[in-house]
């Protein structure tokens, strides 16, 4: 630990040497550009939130909008479905449909 302290120290002169006095203004000068990096970063992390917020919220519209489409298509060829077999005659029917017609013409 004492041999980190005088490393520490000896860093510190080496600063002094190089950079004399305005050693202190340039230390404010990276503060204040660490605080504003902290200050976008903090921004940047809202800004997402809420676009995350925003994306989730129109997926899942879209996702209802699709839903109550597909339930719309099942509806109308359910529909479709019936009708059509309700339109269809079947060849027992169809036989004696054909069968009465032809006793009818014989008379």
């Amino acid at each position: 630990m004492e041999n980190t302290l005088n490393e520490s120290t000896k860093l510190d002169e080496v600063r002094k040497l190089i950079f004399g006095e305005e050693i202190k203004t340039y230390n404010s000068e990276i503060d204040a550009i660490k605080r504003s990096l902290d200050n976008y970063r903090t921004e940047i992390s809202v800004k997402i939130d809420e676009v995350k917020i925003e994306m989730l919220k129109s997926i899942e519209s879209l996702e209802q909008k699709m839903l109550a489409r597909v339930a719309d298509f099942q509806a109308s060829a359910r529909q479709e479905l019936e009708t059509q077999r309700r339109n269809t005659v079947n060849r027992a029917a169809l036989s004696n449909i054909f069968d009465e017609i032809s006793k009818s013409l014989a008379q």
